[in-house]
């Protein structure tokens, strides 16, 4: 029989054996065409203006993160094939022993990696060519593209680079083939099934020093990175972090030791049913699969915060937007002209595009009032905290009639202030947390003479400028009487304009738009301003920010679906195939207990047990770890986001279920099928 034929016979008698790993390869292809094809989608190709640069943006960071995803793609095909090596040894050897030369051998491996890269490239491209068309109607409907630019397409540079991908892995694959047969001796093989893995650490006493000593430096960086978030350097966290992952491969490493020795002291629960060969056959993979089960755990960890961040991120953004969009435009420009005066010099008249609502204010700066200037004691720890941030920009200043007047046209409520009051109005969660603290310490601003004090204990939340964040860092509101005053001493320091479009249908607001931003363009050329570092203009349209920010939301929900799928299939791919071929090894332990009187029914419970605890237990700890992880990500996003991670959680905790969920599952199913048929 030819090695083709051999290796086409191999596969056949493998796929139910190793239908999980089969399935993994086909979903691999899959995403990675998918998310290589976006760029080249007919609907795609039609967006244009800002929804364009965000497009851009994501095909470079997709490239990118395509770059990762083929390293995590090869390291588990190739790992898989470690396995698949080491179950077939005794299967080898009996070649051998046939007559066959190492060279006969690992030219059977060769054409058997050859078809099942093959079969996996060709099924993988197919779901994959017609996936990405569903992908290209979501990028339709976000940007709200008319649908008759659709067509069918097949993206020639994503098949050659996923087959590229592939074929490089591949070829790595059949060399590490190569080397691995030509390394083997004929007794080796032969005898490989009875021969157990080497136990890396026996001692139980040494195994429960080195699992305290780890979960208690675990358990240190855990509250610095959780509940010190604001003290901490980026050179302190890369040491926790590194403390981290010290810490997960070690717990792993001593985990057989310490609970077989821990377990063995609950006599009920160790000597009830089978526990104790459950226990002991857990203890015995673990023991032997440290190193891998902590970089699962350390994988499923990536996932579980990818998935959660990039879908609150996803879900906060869409939530955020409709609130910071109220009018269909806000322009802010710096100098001593009303925006509407400079506009119409352009040659566009507000008759022209601007409905009847819109409102424009003064605004003011003092050389004494800065951003640090009204913290009073509070400003230690806002700069220990933020050095890097410019304290001593000026802050803006506005009366309250104005605010008012702009508060009706957004639809918030207004502001009541007595003679000697002003208030803050500020949406930016690093600031605003300063700024409430010195109002509620009663910190007073000297405004041009007057002394004024807080005329709330906190920060009205909101903005005077769109921009579909929270962004607004603080304006000063102050009573008309002070502001009359600065605006007599000139000291006036740009101008505010709000309100709608004098025109209906998006496409005509987008004409409108763009009309405006000619005119206005040539503002951004300016220098800054020396005194108080922001850009000469600031214009937030809300076509432009609606149309950015359902870009932003789709960037981050495809990012985060790609990266967290192919880490979550690799983790649990890696864990089902490793069970299955201990599952192999263990069909004679399971067939002796057939014969002491062990009945199927209680030798389901006990497989399912065991690998059962073989998938929970690094997820466990990856969501231990996910929990602090997380309260570390949403600091660092509150500077712009102030939702719940909540939504993300939910969406990541149904996603784990289902396929992290469905792998244990199918995994079991085949042990089942192997320990008590084959058996």
């Amino acid at each position: 029989m030819s090695s083709f034929k051999m290796a086409l016979a191999n596969i056949k008698k493998s796929m139910r054996d190793y239908v999980v790993y089969f399935i993994t390869l086909i979903i691999g292809v899959a995403i990675f065409y998918v998310f290589n094809s976006v760029g080249d989608q007919s609907v795609v190709k039609s967006i244009t203006g800002s929804g364009y640069d965000i497009i851009e943006l994501m095909l470079i960071l997709l490239d990118g993160v395509s770059i990762g995803v083929a390293f995590v793609l090869g390291f588990l095909i190739i790992y898989a094939n470690n396995f698949l090596i080491k179950r077939r040894k005794k299967e080898f050897g009996v070649y051998m022993l046939l007559g066959m030369d190492k060279r006969q051998v690992s030219k059977i491996l060769v054409s058997e990696t050859f078809l099942v890269g093959v079969v996996s490239l060709v099924v993988g491209l197919g779901i994959g060519i017609f996936a990405s068309q569903f992908v290209s109607i979501i990028v339709g409907k976000f940007f709200e593209i008319d649908m008759s630019a659709y067509a069918f397409t097949v993206s020639g540079g994503a098949l050659l680079k996923t087959a590229i991908n592939f074929a490089v892995i591949y070829l790595v694959v059949i060399v590490f083939h190569g080397v691995s047969i030509s390394k083997y001796k004929l007794i080796d093989l032969l005898s490989a099934g009875k021969k157990t893995e080497k136990q890396m650490l026996k001692n139980p006493v040494i195994s429960t020093i080195i699992f305290l000593v780890s979960a208690v430096a675990l358990g240190y960086a855990y509250y610095r990175v959780g509940f010190c978030t604001g003290e901490i350097s980026q050179e302190e966290l890369i040491r926790h972090i590194l403390v981290g992952v010290v810490s997960t491969v070690l717990i792993f490493w001593s985990m057989s030791g310490f609970l077989l020795s821990a377990l063995r002291g609950c006599k009920k629960l160790y000597n009830k049913n089978l526990n104790s060969f459950v226990i002991r056959q857990f203890c015995n993979s673990i023991n032997s699969s440290a190193i891998t089960m902590a970089i699962i755990c350390l994988m499923l960890f990536v996932t579980i915060c990818t998935f959660a961040s990039g879908f609150s991120i996803a879900h906060d953004l869409q939530t955020i937007v409709e609130d910071s969009t109220p009018v269909d435009y806000s322009i802010m420009m710096t100098g001593t002209k009303p925006v509407s005066q400079l506009v119409e010099e352009e040659g566009m008249p507000t008759s022209q595009w601007a409905a009847d609502d819109m409102v424009e204010l003064p605004m003011y700066q003092l050389e004494n009032m800065t951003w640090g200037s009204g913290l009073g004691d509070v400003y230690t720890k806002a700069v220990d905290q933020f050095p890097a941030a410019r304290w001593d920009t000026k802050e803006n200043i506005i009366a309250v009639s104005d605010y008012n007047r702009l508060a009706v046209l957004y639809g918030v409520k207004e502001i009541e202030l007595g003679a000697d009051e002003y208030e803050i109005v500020c949406d930016f969660e690093s600031f605003k947390q300063f700024r409430d603290d010195a109002m509620a310490a009663g910190q007073t601003i000297d405004c041009g003479g007057y002394i004024l004090k807080p005329g709330a204990k906190e920060c009205k939340n909101g903005f005077i400028v769109m921009s579909g964040g929270s962004t607004n860092t603080g304006v000063v509101v102050v009573p008309d009487e002070v502001a009359a005053s600065l605006e007599g001493a000139g000291k006036i320091s740009g101008y505010l304009m709000a309100g709608n479009f004098n025109v209906e249908g998006k496409k005509e607001k987008k004409e409108v738009e763009q009309r405006l931003l000619d005119v206005t363009g040539k503002y951004w050329e300016m220098n800054y301003d020396d005194l108080n570092y922001l850009p000469p203009m600031t214009i937030g349209t809300k076509v432009t920010i609606v149309e950015s920010s359902n870009g932003l939301t789709l960037l981050s929900t495809f990012i985060v679906i790609y990266m967290g799928i192919v880490f979550l299939i690799a983790s649990a791919a890696l864990l089902a195939l490793k069970a299955l071929s201990e599952s192999i090894d263990s069909t004679g332990r399971y067939e002796i207990l057939k014969k002491i009187g062990s009945d199927h029914k209680m030798l389901r419970k006990a497989l399912f047990a065991q690998i059962g605890v073989y998938f929970t237990l690094p997820l466990v700890v990856a969501i231990i770890h996910s929990i602090f992880g997380m309260r570390f990500a949403e600091f660092a996003m509150s500077a712009f986001l102030s939702g719940s991670p909540f939504w993300g959680i939910c969406v990541t905790a149904a996603l784990m279920a289902v396929l992290y969920g469905g792998y244990m599952l199918a995994t079991y199913r085949t042990s089942k099928r192997i320990v008590e048929i084959e058996g």
